[in-house]
């Protein structure tokens, strides 16, 4: 399993983005591994946001639903986070005060991480690894 965080639903989303070509590379490459993705809906409405402000709302309604259908079919794992996981993250917030660039979507998505046991991470985002708690940045 590997995490798919904001970076790369909208570089995978958007041909202007300058990290396209490398996540589109990237994704082909975890597909034929057989990479099993995982995200959160904090995740999806993060990224949801930054597509109706980016995209043209057909295009970013296509890629959207083509989402939720792979994770209705079972191939893409969606967690929902739980207000368990959402005070852990809060506690991870307070930790980490002193890396105030690191979102609260981000500090959601490594509780997730922490929980499902995954270390890898695809994403462009460094923030994941300036927490010393094992993730891996893919690409």
């Amino acid at each position: 399993m590997i995490f798919v965080d904001t970076w790369a639903w909208v570089a995978l989303a958007d041909r202007r983005d300058q990290y396209h070509q490398q996540a589109r590379a990237e994704h082909y490459r975890l597909s034929q591994a057989g990479r099993r993705y995982v995200t959160s809906d904090h995740v999806l409405g993060e990224t949801i946001t930054y597509l109706y402000d980016a995209l043209l709302p057909a295009h970013a309604e296509a890629f959207l639903k083509a989402i939720f259908q792979e994770a209705d079919a079972g191939n893409y794992r969606l967690i929902h986070v739980s207000p368990d996981q959402f005070r852990r993250a809060w506690a991870m917030r307070l930790k980490y005060r002193d890396k105030p660039d690191i979102s609260f979507v981000d500090f959601t998505s490594m509780i997730v991480m922490q929980d499902l046991g995954i270390n890898n991470i695809f994403t462009g985002d460094a923030h994941f690894l300036h927490v010393g708690l094992g993730f891996q940045k893919i690409p």
